[in-house]
């Protein structure tokens, strides 16, 4: 008999999922965990399936009583597990960020070159290696779009290409949305990607 037959076989719900991710990116925030932590941990949080494997993702239950001067971030409890201790600060906490948000602008000037690049050299499972396929797809898409666009726009009467235009502009938009939302290190998924899921890279673990 192992220790398997006495752990949580509870699923995780996407409140579970959700609390524990925010707690994540809270200690993100505050510097508590560095880039590479808080992508590892929120990977295992994202595939957790049960909630012990969760409750390890972010460091386990709280002892009864602190001990010492502990150093680290507790996080709040939620439902399924008392609460976590997650580490000291690191020096490169906003180094992901940093590359997610080169990774959404660059299309500007390398146009898929770019994002490419950023998730070949990005760790996998990273923030920035997801962010990076998320700016590769969306700019495939946009791409289709645009010759469509252009396409459908030679056909209307007149001089100039309005349906061209407009999705010129939506492109920048959102583009320059994705890049925020990764500055801020959110799991954003544009619009128009949920309305046509074209994958090339992927953007999460398979």
């Amino acid at each position: 008999m192992t220790n398997d037959f006495f752990a949580p076989v509870h699923s995780v719900t996407k409140a579970d999922r959700d609390g524990a991710e925010l707690r994540l990116r809270e200690a993100h925030r505050l510097g508590r965990i560095d880039g590479a932590e808080f992508e590892e941990r929120l990977a295992r949080v994202i595939t957790a399936h049960r909630l012990d494997e969760l409750a390890a993702a972010t460091d386990g239950p709280l002892p009864a009583q602190p001990i010492g001067q502990y150093q680290g971030y507790r996080a709040p409890s939620a439902p399924g597990y008392a609460g976590t201790v997650l580490p000291a600060p690191r020096p490169s906490a906003a180094q992901s960020n940093t590359m997610a948000v080169i990774a959404h602008l660059s299309p500007f000037l390398t146009w898929l070159i770019g994002p490419a690049v950023i998730w070949a050299v990005s760790a996998k499972d990273s923030f920035a290696r997801r962010e990076a396929a998320k700016a590769f797809n969306w700019q495939v898409i946009a791409f289709i779009v645009g010759l469509v666009a252009g396409a459908v726009g030679g056909l209307l009467p007149g001089d100039g290409n309005p349906v061209a235009g407009i999705w010129t502009v939506i492109w920048i938009v959102v583009t320059v949305i994705g890049a925020v939302m990764a500055a801020k290190g959110a799991d954003w998924r544009n619009p128009i990607r949920a309305l046509v899921p074209l994958e090339v890279l992927p953007e999460r673990k398979r």
